[in-house]
């Protein structure tokens, strides 16, 4: 299951002329796009061999033809890597890419880099690593993650980190053969693939007439009047029929959001732990985020001791009613049923909620966290049915990994975690185990070192399972970008 959509809005037009859409009958936001002599000109809209009179735009022949155009070269040049383009269909208005990483040849993958850009500075590399630097100031989690792929930019982990994640790798290693000589995976689907959502848009230049009521409620708002000067509302191709379009508003969503305020952050991540704890569907879910929309018009959160807490009197409001407007669209309904919401919303009150928001914020997000409370479980379960090996794990894990984590809670369940994060490099849908941390991870990052740099680490007190979870993510983070083509990107901009 995707947690977040990777999204990525491609403009192949703009349209200039409102008189251009037409609505087709009794359909819901869904509009026809009426040919003129500039659209005619744009390739992925109209060819010399369509018909002459074709009154309105092809969406569906738009995303054929898309899938064609020189905007794909973007998402399709790496060589290292198997990528597979879904076949574009009338009601879907994304086309999917899907990229499959080999992490048998990662070793050789960050090897080529170095060599390739071997007569690279110091400071060459620091000025690339900084580009994966997170501005926030917040999130300790993020930063510890970049540091973890320093070396993939031949520049050395801080000393704590590699003598940690050492320790880590070498209990790991002792005790791994637990979960893998008897758990099998219930799901096929490999976590070295990602899908990246392509959307092509036509992009109006003018505020259309949908936007009315919206433009109405924000011209007296203190921040979100400035959206009146932002034409960014756009066409996607979707609907019941091939020349259907509907209008979307994720660049105007995109620019709300950019503008939060402290608070109005913090009820975002809220939200978004809240759906993978309890729902079970996509952080970036649409009726969850519309909701967040709506609170942080209505409210300055500032003012409030609980942010959480107006959310959750907003969706007992929202779930009593059956009815969540749309944030842009009037009189349109957008609720959606999920089992138990309701029922658990009514469960939170003043009295529960902060233990409530402490349980949400021990929540990492990660990609594999639904695989993972699977592992755990299981593997939980194996130690309570072992309890003699539980007990010489306990033992080596005070010698090896507590002498090097002042805060090591050294719980089962602390050590099975560690287990659990470092596996999902090692395994793969066809039952296969490889040796990643100690054969290709150690030699290549803890391995690594120079006399001519040393990285800060302010970031210090945190769990080793903690560590372990930002290991994996950090390779993750890795094998999802061309190291070359983003060094090279930068050097060209740099010159």
């Amino acid at each position: 299951m995707e947690l977040e959509r990777d999204i990525r809005i491609v403009i192949v037009a703009h349209l200039d002329d409102e008189n251009c859409i037409e609505s087709i009958k009794n359909k819901l936001n869904e509009e026809k796009i009426r040919f003129n002599e500039q659209l005619k000109k744009i390739p992925e809209l109209y060819s010399s061999d369509d018909d002459k009179d074709s009154e309105y735009i092809n969406g569906f022949q738009m995303k054929c033809r898309f899938i064609k155009s020189k905007y794909m070269s973007s998402f399709t040049k790496e060589q290292d890597r198997l990528i597979e383009i879904t076949e574009p269909t009338k009601h879907q208005a994304y086309i999917d890419v899907h990229k499959h990483y080999p992490i048998n040849s990662f070793d050789l993958t960050l090897l080529s880099v170095r060599l390739t850009h071997k007569s690279m500075s110091v400071n060459d590399w620091w000025l690339v690593f900084k580009s994966l630097i997170s501005t926030s100031d917040g999130d300790n989690n993020e930063k510890q993650i970049e540091l973890l792929c320093a070396p993939a930019f031949s520049l050395p982990l801080p000393k704590q980190i590699a003598r940690q994640s050492a320790c880590l790798i070498k209990f790991y290693e002792m005790f791994k053969t637990s979960l893998f000589t008897t758990y099998h995976q219930s799901s096929s689907t490999s976590l070295l693939s990602s899908i990246c959502h392509i959307l092509p848009v036509i992009q109006l230049t003018f505020r259309p007439k949908i936007l009315h009521w919206f433009d109405q409620r924000i011209k007296t708002h203190k921040r979100l009047k400035t959206l009146l000067n932002n034409n960014s509302v756009c066409l996607i191709a979707s609907g019941s029929r091939k020349i259907s379009f509907k209008y979307d508003f994720s660049l105007i969503e995109y620019h709300i959001i950019n503008q939060f305020n402290a608070s109005e952050c913090q009820l975002n991540t809220l939200v978004k732990r809240f759906a993978m704890k309890y729902l079970h569907c996509p952080l970036d879910n649409y009726f969850l985020r519309t909701t967040i929309l709506w609170i942080c018009e209505i409210h300055e959160l500032e003012n409030y001791h609980h942010i959480f807490e107006v959310w959750i009197s907003f969706m007992l409001d929202v779930c009593r009613k059956h009815y969540l407007s749309h944030y842009f669209i009037e009189n349109i309904n957008i609720y959606e049923e999920y089992s138990g919401l309701e029922d658990l919303i009514k469960t939170i009150n003043y009295k529960n909620i902060d233990l409530f928001i402490e349980k949400l914020e021990e929540n990492l997000i990660f990609p594999y966290i639904y695989q993972y409370n699977d592992r755990m479980k299981y593997l939980i379960n194996f130690f309570q049915s072992h309890p003699i090996l539980a007990f010489k794990m306990k033992i080596v894990y005070n010698v090896i990994v507590k002498s090097q984590f002042s805060n090591a809670i050294c719980s089962l369940n602390e050590m099975c975690s560690i287990i659990c994060h470092l596996s999902f490099l090692e395994d793969d849908d066809k039952q296969r185990v490889t040796n990643f941390w100690d054969q290709q991870w150690k030699l290549l990052f803890i391995d690594f070192d120079r006399d001519d740099i040393v990285l800060n680490q302010s970031f210090i007190d945190y769990l080793p399972d903690q560590l372990a979870q930002q290991m994996t993510a950090s390779i993750f983070k890795l094998i999802q970008m061309d190291l070359n083509q983003m060094i090279n990107s930068i050097k060209l901009n740099s010159e």
